[in-house]
This record gives structure tokens, C-alpha cells and sequence, in this order.
């Protein structure tokens, strides 16, 4: 006779009420379920006696014993679960886990979990505001692309100013862009040295600790989860530039006034054809409307968990696409995760794996939108005159007016490119841990990074540089990595007081890369874009590698979890540096009192917890070229008995001492929560000095040689953080806020001569200089004092480039007017320009409200930024450039034309020759870049499942990108033209690829 069987059911519950979910399970047994929408459970299970555990996140797990299962009837056990304390829960930290009130560096923590409404294909995007100290910015909103992460301001002049990525356990070498949110189950932001200096030569910009997924104890879960969206561009911020008819009178009043004040001035029989006659036109071609559209973005994922006693197993399939909002652009990203568990011998021994492939397509996503030339400015200097197609509906090429710049047509040059781009990535690692004695575990990680990418490009040669020059590229780049590290964990408690944990072990990573493309030209036809078919066939390729050997060691110890301290050292060899100095060591030593337990702070009414702790150590950043300290080869050309012959020598001298860039940083925290943990605030102090910046160095040319790659250069950050969570209301209606703040500063106190880097030689373009002294990016260039208004006015002020036989220079009544900053009498460029703004702002954060009712649930994620300025380059550089080689903004028309008509005194006049200022850097282009963001707004509703099939169901409607409320002029206060590289130049808008704000509606349901 088989054996009977009886039922537990019953509610779980928590502070707000019932729990859907939640896991309940029988340990030790394959028993357990989860709850559903109200709360209930049904395990059926053999009599007996047992205990019953019942889970959920953010909650401490409770053990019931001695439940007493019949067949008789069911037990019934209701389970109220208690909020864990945000000190007792377990963060993931460098090389381990710890209680979060026994950490002693600066660790923040995320729970991916309440990310999953928004409508993105990138974890950065979800992070956005989350994390005092870490910048989040979206630059550009390439489909898939354009987010930045800086940590505590990081910067370097040579190297990447990213942080390092590690994904359960194992540092990645490629792209984040191909990681699917849905598999992330938290991050961990490790911001100060101690908490960092694990990671040694590749912790200078801060560490990024990512959990994915893990099934827990409990019934086999299954979740699908989908979205569906249009993204538009918002139109508030659009330039506004000439129509049709608008630009003809441009046009015409331009050459009227250059044979009204120019003698000699001449206007061309076409040129009086296309505008004499203005009224013969209206609106005109639209070209921003013919380039962009309302695009789909679209996600599904689907999970599958199972855990038993000793084995957990997690798999999660999922499909992105984000079609673009410029037309004929978008990605799409295909990824497959498997996570496996097992545990033996009484949990002695442990091993898994984690398997992450994903695959990838890029279709014109790459193509340069962003900046100077790029294909977005294009939309807004094509002439509205002309048609894109010609009269048989072929693309015209030239849409240019006369008088403009040789344009191509932008939608042709969409249309007849193609530039696919095929991904294939496998990130994975297997660990094996083992105690052998109570304490001591020998910890084994191999983890891979390996990536496959292919492109192939064709451009027809109606569209390219030169006229019928057909262009086709295939390329590939094979790269990969493998991480192995072995550590020993010994971990023991004595005398019931004295806890300590101390970890040895040994790393070593090797990268490889292997390169190679072919560019053909000269097609037979545009119909076969293979390159068979071109008669010119150029090719190339190339590999490089480097390897990284590290040792580590780690103690942590406290008394009565009350006095914590923590040292730790890495020393990494790299053969990325000079043969000299490829060992570094970067020690950390930290230390941490929790106040709140200690007698004498017991009567303080409401105190729940109080922490305050110091860390100091270094850290170093090896993010940049993997030969870069060698000396190099180049192939040179003399006269060798009157004959030119070829040979090789050498082209770059050798630095066999260059070292990695240090960072010492030394950190200040206080952790509190009052009112029954109500309120929790997390304050942090730091302060970094880089030295060592790695920059080129002026070198006596006597040696053969004009510079050599040398470590020269410093700089100073230092800053604030604040983090505030509430919880301020509770019950059926609940309210939660999170609020982050951060006031962060840097100086520049050291370069290479003469003590300051430009971004560029060409005055027009040189927005920024990096000068000792001074703050990263600060804007450099003229102070505009705006037009001559007379005769008068410009007998008695400074001249551009004025000289003794031109005494008016370059300038004229009507023309820009600047600031004679050295009183010579004259504007020059190299003594009247001078720092003008400090892209640098006061403070940025983020504040997250969500409330719930009943089965609702609404959260609002915002992103604000105050006090940093914006040097828009795109309105004054290019959208206003008067010398009609573009469509200039509409209000441009309101220019200076005469001492009689001025116009709105902020546009000059036309007159050749005197335009050019109008294109170089002035306080003009400044403005003020404070803004709010609404990032996400979602509401959700979950719904009462009363069926078979169903455990939960949830269905939400989101708006990314709900509003931005902002001073500034131009459509993104993100925008960047330097990405994330604090050292290319911030806040400065070159015409980005427009941010669209998107409308989802989207689902997630568990099945039973």
C-alpha cells in the first residue's frame, strides 16, 4: 500500500499583507510552491512530521517546525514573514559575500528586481539616478548604445575611465551591450579602495559586481515576461530651422546686402534663380520628417527555475529588439542563459555553472550619427529647396542650393548603405568550492569571455565621397579571454566574540585578439555587393594579447560584530607595461564601529542602527594599449646610392618604466536608520588623488625622437554622497522613496608642458582646455559682447585680427563683438580667449517614488542635474553659421542688415569674411544645463489569477523618457560628444543621436 499523503495550505503574509511569490518548501524534501496573487499555498507532501521554511526577497526567511501533515485534513499554517533589515541582509562584495553591517568600504547595492519596467535593452538605463557616486548618463540614443558609467568622477587622459564589470565572479574583457537585463538579479558598486583594491590594477574606476539569476529552494518556477513599445522623438526641443520659402529670403537678402556693401561681390545667374523669387516656394522638403519615424522596441523573456535539495538549476531565454528612430537602423539581440548548482557531501563540496550566449545584430546601428559630419546634422543642413528624388524616382545626390556646401542626400545615404554587424558572445565560468575542514574552503573559478564579430558594409557609389566610387568591407574580429583563480577562505568564530575571515589566492587572465578586413572598390554594380566583384581589393590584418598575474590576500576581522576591521593586498604583474615596472601593489586597510551597539546609545529612542567607518588604499587603472611602453617598427623610405630604397627602424621609443596610473583614495562613511528602519541614510566622504596619468612627453629632438610615453600627470577628486530610503506610509496604501545626491569636484595639478592640453588646434572646434589649475572639461573661448551697433561703436572697440594696413580686420558694423581680454586693441585667438564655463555640476542624483494599493502598484524614477553649463555647439557653430552654406535656425532671419534694421542684435551679418568668429567659441554657446528627468513612469496592476494555469499575473503601462524640464536650448542635457570620457570633452552637444520617448505596455506571469 503506498504511503499517504496529506496537505499544508494557508496565507503568507507581510508588513503590507499578502505575499505572491513567495516560496514555501519543505528543506531537505522536493516539497514547496510558491504563493499566489493573495498570498495562499498548497504543498502536498507524505504524513509526517516537518519543518516548513517559507522565503521572499527583501524578507528574513522563517523555519516552522514540528508541522504535523495528515490525510485526514489539511494543516493549516499561515506564515508571516518579517522585512529584513537592510544591515542583516547578505551583499555580494569583492571575492565573497558579507552581512551588509559588517562591510567597511563603500558598497552600494541594487535589486534588479524592481528595474523590470522599463522599456530598455541596457542594465546601464535602469540604473540611471540609483546610486550616489555613479553616474549613469545616456549620451546618445543609438538603439543599444550611447550609456556611460563614471564612478567617483574617474578620469584618465590615456586610459579608459570605465569601471571593471565582473559578472558572478568573473571579470569581463568585451562589450556590457549584449547582457539582457532580464538575467540580472542585483549589482553590487564597490567605490572605494578597500572595497576595490581585490581587483587591483583594474579598480581605479570603480567595480560593478553582477548577480544574475539563481533558483532558490521551493516549486519549479516558470516566468514569462514581455513588452511592446513606440519609441518617437519628443519635438519640444527640435531646432527649428528654415523652411523652403524662409531660406530663399535668407538667401536673397544675403547676396542683396554682399552688392549693397561688398564692392566687386558678383551673384551668379543660378544663384538669382533659386531666390530671387522666395514666394515661389513653401515649406519645402522636410528632412527631418523623411528621416525619422515612430519605431517598435519590443522584449521578451522567458525563465524556467527548478531547485531541489542539492541541485538548483535556472535557464532564461530571451529576444530584444529596438528598431531606431533615425529610418533603416536598429538591433536586435538574441541570448540564452544557464545557470546550475549541486552541492554533495553534506554541502562540502559545491560546483555550478553559469553559460551566457548571446548573438547579436547590428544593421546600420554604427554608422556616424553623432557629431561633427555625422548623418543626424545632415537632417538639418540639406537644402528644403530640392526634392530627395529625381523626376524618374531615383535619389537625388546633391541637395545642395546654390551659395551651400556639397551636401549628399542623408536619405539616400541611409537607404543605399548597409552596415550589418554580427555579434556572437559566450561569457561562462564553472567554480568548484570545497571545505575540507570545518571553515576552510578552497574556492576554484575558470571563467571565459569569448567573442566572435563579423561586418559587412556596402555603399553605393551614388551616394559615396566620390561619385560612383561603390564601396563594400568585409571584416571579422575573433577575441576571447579565460580568467583562473584558486583562493582559500578560512572563516571561524572564537570565543563567541571574535569572528575572522581570511582569504589567500591566486588569479591569472590572459586576452587575445586576432583581426582582419578587406575593402573592395570599384563594383561592376550596385547588385552584387560581394566583393568578388570589385577590381580593387585592399586588406589588412592584425592580433595582440596581454596577460595578467595576480596574488591576493584579504583579512576581516571583528569583535561582537561591533568593531570591524579589514586589510587587504593585490600585486598584479601585467605585460602591459614596461619590462621594469610590471608588478604593482595595491593594499587597502579599512576599519568600522557600529555605535548603535554600544550601551550607552541603548536609551536613544528610535535609533535602530549607526555605523560610521574609514578606508584608505590604492588602486590602479591598466585600461589602455597593450604594447603602448614598447618600442615600435615603422617602415621608412631614403635614398640609398641614388636609388629609393625601403627599410624598417625604429618609430617609437621604448619606456620600460611605465607604471600603472595610481589612485589613493581615502573614504569617510556613516551608515544610519532610525524609526524602526523607516529611514536609512548612507553618507560618504572621499577623496582621490590619480597620479602617474599616463600622457606623451616632450623629449629633445636630438635623440631622434619628439616625445615618449611617460607618467606625468595628477589629478584631484573629491566629493559627497548622500543616499536616502524611506518608507513613509505603510499599510494598504504603502509610499517608498529613494533619494540619491551626489556633489562631486576634481582639480587638475599636474601635466606635461606647457601645463595645459587643448582639444584641438583649429580655434573653431577647440571647445575645452585641460589646464593645471582648473576643473576637466572647462570651456574655453571668446566672451561675447554682441554686435557693433555703429561706426562709433566699432571706431572705439578691439578688431578681429586687425593690423596696421587692415585696421578693421575681420571685423565690421553688425558682426560678432567679443572681449578684448589683454587691452591690446586687437582680437586675437591666442590672448582673448579664457575659460568661459565648468561643465562640472553642483550636485546630480536621483529620486524614485513607488507607491502600492491593493493590486496596484505605480513608480515614478527621476534623474535631476544642477549648476553644470552646456556648450552647444550644434545651435551657434552649425545651426547658425551666416555665411548660408547650411539652412541656419529660423531665427536667424532676424539678423543684422543694416544700423537701421539690426534685427534681434544676436545675429550678425552676412558680410564675407566675417562670419568665421561667429563659428569659434564663445559665452554665446553657454547655457545653463540644470535639468529633471521623469526617466520611467510605470503603473501595473496585478491581477486576482483564479484559474489552473496562472500563479500570477501582472500588466503595466510605462513611459520612458516621460518629461525633461530644462533651461537648455537643445534636445538632450545628457548629451556628451566625448561619451562617458570626462577627459573628451563634457557637456558639449555636437548634434546626438536624438533620446525617444517611448510608450510600453507590457505583462509578466508565473505559472503553476
Amino acid at each position: 500500500m503506498g504511503q499517504q499523503t496529506g496537505v499544508i495550505t494557508g496565507k503568507v503574509t507581510g508588513e503590507n499583507g499578502a505575499l505572491a511569490g513567495a516560496t514555501v518548501f519543505i528543506p531537505g524534501t522536493g516539497y514547496g510552491t510558491q504563493s499566489g496573487a493573495d498570498g495562499s499555498y498548497h504543498i502536498a507532501a507524505p504524513e509526517g512530521t516537518y519543518t516548513v521554511a517559507a522565503t521572499f526577497v527583501g524578507y528574513t526567511r522563517t523555519d516552522l517546525p514540528h508541522i504535523v501533515v495528515k490525510q485526514e485534513a489539511p494543516t493549516v499554517l499561515d506564515i508571516r514573514l518579517n522585512v529584513a533589515s537592510a544591515q542583516l541582509k547578505e551583499i555580494t562584495v569583492s571575492y565573497g559575500k558579507q552581512q551588509a553591517r559588517e562591510v567597511t568600504g563603500a558598497v552600494a547595492t541594487v535589486d534588479a528586481g524592481q528595474l523590470q519596467d522599463m522599456p530598455v535593452m541596457q542594465f546601464g538605463q535602469q540604473l540611471q539616478g540609483k546610486v550616489a557616486g555613479v553616474q549613469v548618463s545616456q549620451y546618445s540614443g543609438q538603439p543599444g548604445r550611447g550609456i556611460g558609467f563614471i564612478v567617483r568622477g574617474a578620469a584618465s587622459f590615456y586610459s579608459s575611465n570605465q569601471p571593471l564589470f565582473v559578472i558572478d565572479g568573473t571579470p569581463i574583457t568585451g562589450s556590457i551591450n549584449n547582457i539582457n537585463p532580464a538575467e540580472i538579479e542585483s549589482f553590487s558598486f564597490l567605490k572605494d579602495a578597500s572595497a576595490t583594491s581585490l581587483y587591483g590594477s583594474r579598480a581605479a574606476n570603480g567595480v560593478v559586481l553582477i548577480t544574475t539569476k539563481h533558483a532558490r529552494s521551493g516549486a519549479p518556477k516558470v516566468e514569462f515576461s514581455a513588452y511592446y513599445g513606440l519609441q518617437k522623438i519628443p519635438s519640444g526641443k527640435l531646432p527649428k530651422v528654415m523652411n523652403a520659402r524662409q531660406f530663399a529670403t535668407f538667401m536673397k537678402e544675403r547676396g542683396e546686402d554682399g552688392l549693397k556693401y561688398e564692392p566687386g561681390y558678383k551673384v551668379s545667374d543660378d544663384y538669382h534663380a533659386a531666390y530671387d523669387n522666395p514666394d515661389q516656394y513653401g515649406k519645402g522638403t522636410n528632412w527631418y520628417k523623411l528621416m525619422t519615424r515612430t519605431a517598435p522596441i519590443q522584449r521578451y523573456d522567458l525563465t524556467v527555475q527548478s531547485a531541489r535539495e542539492h541541485s538548483s538549476s535556472t535557464v532564461i531565454l530571451g529576444y530584444q529588439e529596438q528598431q531606431g528612430v533615425i529610418i533603416n537602423n536598429g538591433t536586435k539581440l538574441f541570448s540564452a542563459r544557464f545557470n546550475q548548482d549541486i552541492s554533495l557531501s553534506d554541502n562540502k563540496l559545491k560546483l555550478g555553472f553559469n553559460l551566457a550566449p548571446s548573438y547579436r545584430i547590428d544593421h546600420n546601428n554604427r554608422m556616424s550619427t553623432d557629431g561633427v559630419g555625422g548623418l543626424f546634422e545632415r537632417f538639418f543642413e540639406a537644402s528644403p529647396l530640392l526634392s530627395p528624388y529625381n523626376e524618374d524616382g531615383s535619389f537625388r545626390r546633391d541637395v545642395y542650393s546654390p551659395g551651400m556646401v556639397s551636401y549628399i542626400n542623408p536619405l539616400a545615404t541611409y537607404e543605399l548603405t548597409n552596415d550589418d554587424y554580427h555579434t556572437t558572445r559566450i561569457l561562462g565560468n564553472g567554480y568548484l568550492n570545497y571545505e575540507f575542514l570545518p571553515g576552510l574552503i578552497l574556492k576554484t573559478n575558470l571563467g571565459i569571455d569569448k567573442g566572435a564579430e563579423t561586418r559587412k558594409y556596402f555603399q553605393s557609389g551614388e551616394v559615396a565621397g566620390t561619385k560612383g566610387q561603390t564601396k563594400g568591407v568585409s571584416s571579422a574580429v575573433d577575441n576571447g579571454s579565460w580568467t583562473a583563480e584558486a583562493n582559500l577562505v578560512y572563516h571561524k568564530t572564537f570565543f563567541d566574540d571574535h569572528e575572522i575571515e581570511v582569504l589567500a589566492g591566486y588569479s591569472a587572465q590572459k586576452f587575445s585578439t586576432y583581426s582582419n578586413n578587406l575593402t573592395g572598390l570599384g563594383f561592376s554594380s550596385d547588385d552584387l555587393p560581394y566583393l568578388n566583384n570589385a577590381t580593387n581589393i585592399t586588406g589588412g590584418s592584425g592580433a595582440s594579447a596581454y596577460s595578467l598575474l595576480s596574488y591576493i590576500g584579504r583579512i576581516n576581522y571583528n569583535f561582537r560584530k561591533r568593531y570591524l576591521l579589514s586589510a587587504a593586498l593585490r600585486r598584479d604583474g601585467s605585460s602591459r607595461f614596461g619590462i621594469d615596472r610590471q608588478w604593482g601593489n595595491f593594499p587597502s586597510i579599512s576599519a568600522g564601529w557600529v555605535i548603535s551597539d554600544e550601551k550607552f546609545m541603548q536609551h536613544i529612542r528610535g535609533l535602530d542602527f549607526l555605523k560610521i567607518r574609514a578606508s584608505y588604499g590604492i588602486t590602479g587603472n591598466n585600461f589602455f594599449g597593450n604594447y603602448d611602453p614598447q618600442a615600435t617598427i615603422g617602415t621608412y623610405y631614403y635614398n640609398f646610392n641614388e636609388v629609393i630604397t625601403q627599410g624598417q627602424t625604429i618609430n617609437r621609443l621604448a619606456n620600460n618604466d611605465l607604471r600603472w596610473e595610481r589612485n589613493k583614495q581615502l573614504d569617510i562613511g556613516l551608515e544610519l536608520s532610525v524609526l524602526h528602519n523607516r529611514i536609512n541614510i548612507t553618507y560618504d566622504y572621499y577623496h582621490k588623488l590619480t597620479d602617474g596619468l599616463i600622457q606623451q612627453r616632450a623629449i629633445p629632438v636630438s635623440s631622434g625622437f619628439s616625445q615618449i610615453i611617460y607618467n606625468v600627470g595628477e589629478l584631484k577628486m573629491w566629493g559627497h554622497e548622500i543616499g536616502i530610503n524611506t518608507k513613509n506610509l505603510e499599510g494598504k496604501l504603502t509610499w517608498n522613496t529613494s533619494l540619491s545626491l551626489s556633489f562631486d569636484r576634481n582639480l587638475i595639478t599636474n601635466l606635461v608642458d606647457p601645463g595645459f592640453i587643448r582639444r584641438n588646434n583649429t580655434v573653431t572646434s577647440d571647445y575645452y582646455r585641460q589646464q593645471v589649475g582648473h576643473h576637466l572639461g572647462e570651456f574655453y573661448g571668446f566672451v561675447f559682447l554682441g554686435l557693433y551697433k555703429d561706426a562709433e561703436d566699432l571706431a572705439q572697440s578691439a578688431k578681429y585680427q586687425s593690423t596696421p594696413a587692415n585696421p578693421n580686420g575681420s571685423s565690421d558694423v553688425g558682426t560678432i563683438k567679443v572681449k578684448d581680454i589683454n587691452n591690446d586693441g586687437v582680437i586675437d585667438d591666442v590672448n582673448d580667449r579664457t575659460f568661459i564655463g565648468d561643465p562640472t555640476p553642483t550636485f546630480t542624483g536621483g529620486l524614485v517614488n513607488t507607491f502600492s494599493y491593493k493590486g496596484f502598484d505605480l513608480n515614478i524614477d527621476m534623474t535631476y542635474s544642477v549648476g553644470g553649463k552646456i556648450l552647444n555647439a550644434a545651435k551657434w557653430a552649425y545651426q547658425t553659421n551666416m555665411d548660408g552654406s547650411r539652412v541656419p535656425l529660423a531665427a536667424a532671419l532676424d539678423h543684422w542688415r543694416s544700423t537701421e534694421d539690426p534685427g534681434s542684435g544676436i545675429y550678425p551679418r552676412t558680410k564675407t569674411g566675417t562670419t568665421a568668429i561667429g563659428r569659434s567659441v564663445n559665452t554665446q554657446w553657454i547655457e545653463d544645463g540644470s535639468y529633471l528627468a521623469a526617466k520611467n513612469i510605470s503603473l501595473g496592476y496585478t491581477v486576482p489569477v483564479r484559474n489552473s494555469l496562472l500563479s500570477t499575473l501582472r500588466v503595466y503601462f510605462s513611459v520612458q523618457q516621460a518629461f525633461v524640464l530644462t533651461g537648455y536650448s537643445g534636445m538632450n542635457p545628457e548629451v556628451n560628444v566625448g561619451g562617458a570620457d570626462q577627459t573628451a570633452g563634457v557637456g558639449i552637444d555636437e548634434n546626438a543621436y536624438p533620446i525617444p520617448r517611448t510608450f510600453s505596455l507590457g505583462f509578466t506571469t508565473t505559472f503553476k
